[in-house]
């Protein structure tokens, strides 16, 4: 289990602190500040409830669909105390150049009806060591909706139906417009997808893991086409991310397979809440729902962020034995610290991965993403970070 050497704390509900951000928030910010190059690690070893105002509103958060997830329906919005769609991605050019993506929309239901929304976008270009970060607010009055979304701050925007997906948006020099379609049943996390936190409650939760993109990224004005591969989370529900930090990892495996880990812990003395994982085979059938008695994720190395103190891990030896899976995760880029946002507290570690290894012995790679809440000390987690 990783956990940070001197967890912070989180003594606040979450709603009430993204009303008064937002009524006294920053416009939107962007760290341009390039990495170093990407170094080799060594080889070592109770939720409060909707208000009246809400309740009336169509939503599968009904008393008989609780612990229901219902699709294509659920693709669309809730209005829950907490809800986000997640996209992370890796992209690649025709001449052999990388990039990759983290970009969320959050959403927090307040009684009076308005819904604060806020964007946070992360992007790397891999070969030039440069890792971006943004973030765009509204304070819109939304509805909600059935089996589909369509969410936009500025002029970034994210739309999908569950089956096809548009994501645009601009960041320092980079202005990126993408098109994606899964290619597998959306996976339920947690057998059912409704998944246990703890003391942060229970959320809704599913993910389509394989989607398939292609688009445009624009660099100083120079566009070019890109293809790739996308990981789409969705996740909502009356929970609060206070009090807990977790890390996340989500893999898309060369022979055509996907995986998720998740491991949740409480901020105060770092005890384990949770461990579980979803295994997605090829063919995107029998999805394989892993419990934390098969999982083991070990870090070899470390990052300490120059600009917070906080230390992470680095490098992963990710082993699930019912798989036969052995996998050492190495980050793209180290300096992939998301932090000082104008609207929420927020320190977390966000970045790719490229995954090598074996399952049953047989060489495998991959790629994909890893996600680090509360490895700062004294530091509030952001309840937009995704995916506890």
């Amino acid at each position: 289990m990783l956990r940070p050497k001197q967890p912070g704390s989180l003594p606040y509900i979450v709603a009430a602190t993204l009303f008064l951000l937002f009524l006294i928030g920053a416009c939107g910010k962007d760290d341009t500040k390039p990495s170093d190059s990407p170094t080799t690690p060594p080889s070592s070893t109770a939720a409060p409830t909707k208000s009246d105002a809400t309740a009336s509103l169509p939503t599968s958060e009904t008393p008989e669909a609780e612990g229901i997830v219902s699709l294509p329906h659920d693709e669309g919005a809730h209005l829950s105390l907490i809800e986000w769609w997640y996209f992370n991605g890796h992209l690649d050019t025709e001449d052999g150049r990388t990039f990759s993506y983290h970009f969320v929309t959050f959403q927090s239901m307040l009684d009076s009806g308005l819904t604060p929304r806020l964007m946070q976008l992360s992007w790397a270009d891999h070969d030039g060591g440069i890792h971006l970060v943004k973030e765009q607010a509204a304070f819109p009055q939304v509805e909600a909706t059935s089996g589909e979304f369509d969410l936009a701050v500025g002029d970034w925007r994210m739309n999908g139906d569950g089956k096809s997906f548009d994501l645009s948006f601009t960041i320092g020099d980079y202005a990126v417009d993408l098109q994606g379609e899964s290619t597998k049943p959306p996976a339920l996390h947690y057998e059912t997808g409704y998944v246990d936190l703890g003391v942060a409650g229970k959320s809704y939760y599913y993910s389509h893991t394989d989607v398939e993109t292609s688009g445009t990224v624009s660099v100083n004005g120079v566009s070019q086409p890109v293809t790739g591969i996308a990981w789409m989370d969705h996740q909502w529900g009356d929970f609060t991310t206070a009090g807990i930090g977790w890390d996340w990892f989500s893999l898309n495996l060369d022979d055509g397979s996907d995986l998720k880990i998740s491991m949740v812990w409480e901020l105060d003395g770092g005890k384990h809440i949770e461990t579980y994982g979803t295994y997605v085979p090829p063919d995107g059938q029998s999805t394989v729902h892993l419990s934390g008695d098969d999982i083991s994720v070990e870090s070899t190395d470390a990052w300490t962020s120059p600009d917070t103190g906080g230390e992470y891990p680095m490098g992963w030896n990710l082993q699930v034995g019912s798989l036969g899976l052995d996998l050492m995760l190495t980050p793209v880029i180290r300096e992939a610290e998301y932090a000082e946002s104008g609207f929420v507290p927020v320190i977390y570690w966000e970045g790719a991965v490229a995954a090598e290894g074996a399952r049953n012995g047989s060489p495998l790679s991959g790629r994909g993403f890893v996600e680090m809440v509360g490895y700062v000390p004294g530091a509030l987690a952001n309840p937009a970070t995704p995916n506890p």
